[in-house]
């Protein structure tokens, strides 16, 4: 890869892993709903135009139907789940939750796109590894019932973002991925804007709160999605896919920086475990 594309490459990872602190800092004032709808409702405003302009939805949404189903679950159910799932769940382990998404995909590739299924040996030890750093995290730092509910909540966040990514891959494999994204924030705006407005707050949010939850929406989400697709277009969608392995790191660096989360040895474990484990079920080559 290009110096550019992998300066690219690491503003990405960086950025996804800053999403799990921001939201923490954000459940101090707002609500989940309230957090998610401002998170896209703000990354839909900065990402309609520029599909618009490059003609990215017009046939995607031929079948709104289709489309609909498909982002209600790789992006409305996952963004719900993981934001609540915070109230329960460190910023660091929620990110290491997260990523475990293409352990998931490894399964449910088996089954639904059996070309992308893990293969060989290097796919069975890695989703055996992968899991046992899940168990290891449940079992040492997810302890307590609301802990472990919302480990669950964030675990089923990574499973939703797993099967709406084999559905986009195999409904909308045409389709330009900047009008998935789009779609995505467009529809969840939509869907969450009732449950939102009631819960909006009471009291007037702090400032901390209040830019967390602009730089969540503006910077993580919006402006990281751009730099993503980008990112896919110049380097391939291998080379962009090594964000997700390397965001988790910087969500538990973020969280020992500012919120003093300082991670312990099973987190450690258990996050070189997803990631490796990640890593060897990815591998597809037969």
């Amino acid at each position: 890869m290009t110096r550019r594309a992998w300066l690219e490459l690491i503003i990405v990872s960086a950025l996804w892993g800053a999403v799990y602190p921001l939201i923490e800092v954000a459940l101090r004032d707002f609500s989940p709903t309230v957090i998610v709808f401002g998170r896209v409702a703000l990354a839909a405003l900065m990402l309609t135009p520029l599909a618009v302009r490059r003609d990215a939805l017009r046939l995607l949404w031929r079948n709104p139907r289709t489309i609909a189903e498909t982002v209600l679950v790789q992006s409305t159910i996952p963004l719900l789940l993981l934001t609540y799932g915070q109230k329960y769940v460190s910023a660091g382990v929620a990110g290491i939750l997260i990523g475990a998404q293409p352990l998931f995909v490894g399964l449910i590739s088996v089954k639904y796109a059996p070309d992308q299924r893990p293969q060989g040996w290097r796919g069975r030890v890695g989703i055996l590894v992968g899991f046992l750093g899940l168990v290891l995290l449940f079992s040492n730092d997810l302890t307590g019932s609301t802990a472990i509910a919302g480990g669950l909540l964030v675990l089923g966040a990574a499973v939703c973002y797993a099967a709406g990514a084999v559905m986009i891959f195999r409904r909308h494999s045409d389709a330009q991925p900047l009008g998935v994204a789009t779609s995505a924030m467009l529809v969840t705006s939509v869907a969450v804007l009732a449950p939102a407005s009631l819960t909006l707050p009471t009291h007037t949010p702090s400032g901390s709160a209040a830019a967390a939850l602009t730089v969540l929406g503006v910077a993580c989400t919006g402006a990281t999605l751009v730099v993503f697709y980008n990112l896919i277009t110049t380097a391939g969608p291998a080379r962009a896919a090594l964000a997700f392995y390397l965001s988790p790191a910087f969500a538990i660096a973020f969280s020992a920086l500012f919120l003093q989360q300082i991670p312990n040895t099973t987190i450690v474990i258990g996050l070189v475990a997803i990631v490796v484990g990640s890593v060897l079920a990815a591998h597809t080559e037969k």
